[in-house]
């Protein structure tokens, strides 16, 4: 079994990536990917964590958000060389975190006192590398204005509520550009949250594939047996790369667990070989 889509306390996840390998590990995975957010300042602590576990392979990873009409997210998966990713990790959070002011901005106009060290620090005081939406529900959560994580996006951060951002990211044409010239694999994160169904998704997977597209997440925790059925079926038709994970973050979605997700996740071990073989 392996998990190519995990994050961890280096963007929006709770474990760290030591505790990650740690925890694969102890469920016997084969391989483990750690995509964290726009950042690869974890994998370093992730990579030499793994040196301790020669069965288990680390893979390096990032997810990337870029602008598209569509609700889209670019993982690259075996990243050779980080000194890219780490000056684009620059670039992106400071995109980030103007669409985080502008969220604490929305979240005091409403009448909900939001500060920048509520989001920004973490629970020992230090400065948070990320800051995510993950970490407003926290901020909200412990202020006592909502019940549950998942309160803080169908509320107030989920598309058409009344503090949804929408981050200015690069081009879904430049980030794959980008990762395909840096050697690593660009794939299309968890198709079931692209806004586009049926023949629309398709010919906007096969338009992806035109821009450089090289592969799709067939396996996530929130398909269906249906929708792995169809991004299968596309995957095979346009000849990309399969590709799955759990997108494990821990603590902010407690049904999600590493490697099975919710419980009826598996992912097969001979995904590895195409990697290997293109």
């Amino acid at each position: 079994m392996i998990d190519l889509h995990t994050h961890s306390t280096a963007s929006d996840g709770s474990f760290s990536p030591e505790q990650l390998i740690q925890k694969a590990h102890e469920i016997n995975l084969k391989a483990i990917a750690l995509t964290d957010h726009d950042v690869v300042s974890g994998i370093p602590h992730f990579l030499r964590a793994a040196q301790f576990y020669p069965n288990l392979q680390a893979i390096s990873g990032v997810e990337l958000g870029v602008n598209h009409p569509a609700n889209i997210e670019i993982l690259a998966l075996f990243i050779p060389n980080l000194i890219p990713f780490q000056q684009r990790e620059k670039e992106l959070l400071a995109i980030r975190n103007e669409a985080n002011h502008k969220r604490l901005e929305l979240f005091n106009q409403i009448g909900i006192p939001l500060s920048w060290e509520d989001v920004a620090l973490d629970e020992k005081g230090q400065q948070r590398r990320l800051i995510g939406k993950p970490h407003f529900a926290e901020a909200l959560l412990k202020k006592g204005f909502i019940s549950s994580f998942r309160e803080a996006f169908d509320k107030y951060m989920g598309d058409g509520c009344p503090i949804y951002v929408k981050k200015n990211d690069p081009s879904v044409e430049e980030t794959i550009t980008f990762i395909r010239e840096n050697g690593a694999f660009p794939i299309l994160a968890h198709p079931c949250h692209i806004n586009y169904k049926g023949n629309d998704l398709f010919e906007l997977i096969k338009d992806l594939q035109s821009k450089g597209l090289m592969g799709i997440e067939v396996y996530h925790s929130d398909h269906t047996i249906e929708q792995t059925k169809q991004y299968l079926e596309i995957a095979h038709t346009l000849h990309l790369l399969i590709s799955g994970g759990s997108d494990f973050h821990g603590a902010p979605h407690p049904d999600v667990q590493l490697g099975i997700g919710k419980g009826n996740l598996s992912i097969p071990d001979d995904l590895l070989l195409q990697f290997q073989n293109t």
